[in-house]
């Protein structure tokens, strides 16, 4: 990557892993197109970015700010007015594959999170991760982009038993979000079979890691959990605590992403693939884990400026609507496809933030 430049367009920049992804591709010499319209990402997250990877590299970056679930929106991330179709897509197949910013790859990560916020507010969550997934397959075909690696999620195995997760073998959907991004997984082999588009779904499993935002009604469990513990408050955990995850440091999601994008392997292509470490993790191990790390910081050198935490314990209670009860991945298939290999298991991705 270092010797080849190419331009990458990262939807969902400004959001947790969007900015992850920004940073490691301007690291690497890359050219970055990002589109984001501050609904759940936030400017800070850009600036730490820039801070990161210096003025020289920032000017590779390119911020187009707009909403995917506006048409316009996302042919304006490829600098394209949006054409008239009249119902057809031939005027899609017909035109010149060139774009102003000369995009290669498509990552997109933009979308709506969270299974009880689907739950809560199913429309919402339909017009980001559906209506606006499709804006952006549109979009990337009329700009003559062949490759486009998306977000999907561990959620489409839905009630199925079967441990550990193998992307053959999924239950029923338990959520609007499960539902969303199982959509999205079909709409993006139908783009492949109809139209050439060479695309690739990452499974997500339970991601974590710096930047991920600890407040509000949807934060996810780690964050969340270590914010509570700095503060002294009760954490907070949903059933008995021998619910189980995968859990998946960012680092590992940002290398599944660039291998799905610079793949040659012709077979990996218009699938969707588990991205995690295959292992499984309990809450209650989780909240042992995350307390020895604040006993870690308590006992830190005077030097380090940490200060003794207050303490915090546990508060039990009743299990969420359309959770899943055990999550933990097959990675063989991303494995032998393209490559893939978590090299940051939990603990030392806590020990990180």
């Amino acid at each position: 990557m270092l010797r080849q430049q190419r331009t990458w367009l990262v939807t969902g920049c400004a959001g947790f892993i969007g900015s992850h992804l920004i940073e490691a591709l301007l690291q690497l010499n890359q050219k970055v197109v990002g589109l984001d319209n501050f609904a759940t990402g936030y400017r800070k997250n850009l600036k730490l970015v820039r801070k990161s990877v210096g003025e020289k590299a920032w000017k590779r970056f390119h911020f187009v700010r707009g909403d995917i679930r506006k048409v316009n929106d996302c042919y304006k991330a490829f600098s394209l007015k949006m054409p008239k179709l009249n119902g057809s897509l031939e005027v899609i197949a017909n035109r010149p594959r060139h774009t102003a910013h000369s995009v290669d790859i498509v990552l997109h990560q933009a979308a709506l999170g969270s299974v009880p916020r689907s739950i809560k507010d199913p429309l919402s969550t339909h017009e980001v991760n559906v209506t606006g997934f499709v804006n952006m397959l549109m979009a990337t075909r009329y700009a003559g982009v062949r490759r486009f690696v998306y977000a999907s999620s561990s959620s489409v195995y839905g009630d199925s038993t079967v441990l550990p997760k193998q992307e053959d073998k999924i239950g029923r959907q338990l959520s609007p979000y499960a539902v969303s991004k199982y959509a999205n997984e079909l709409y993006a082999g139908v783009f492949g079979r109809c139209y050439g588009l060479q695309t690739i779904g990452l499974r997500y499993f339970n991601v974590f890691g710096p930047r991920q935002d600890p407040n509000g009604p949807y934060a996810a469990v780690i964050p969340r959990w270590i914010a509570a513990i700095r503060k002294g408050e009760p954490v907070h955990i949903y059933g008995d605590g021998k619910t189980s995850r995968d859990f998946c440091y960012v680092e590992n999601v940002v290398q599944a992403n660039i291998l799905a994008g610079l793949t040659e392997n012709k077979k990996a292509l218009n699938h969707a693939y588990n991205i995690a470490c295959g292992a499984r993790t309990t809450l209650n191990q989780l909240y042992l884990l995350i307390s020895n790390l604040k006993k870690q910081l308590q006992h830190a050198d005077v030097s380090t400026k940490h200060q003794a935490l207050p303490p915090s314990g546990t508060l039990y209670l009743p299990e969420r609507e359309g959770d899943i009860r055990n999550s933990l991945a097959d990675i063989l298939k991303s494995k032998h496809m393209f490559g893939y290999r978590p090299v940051i298991q939990i603990k030392e991705g806590v020990t990180n933030l």
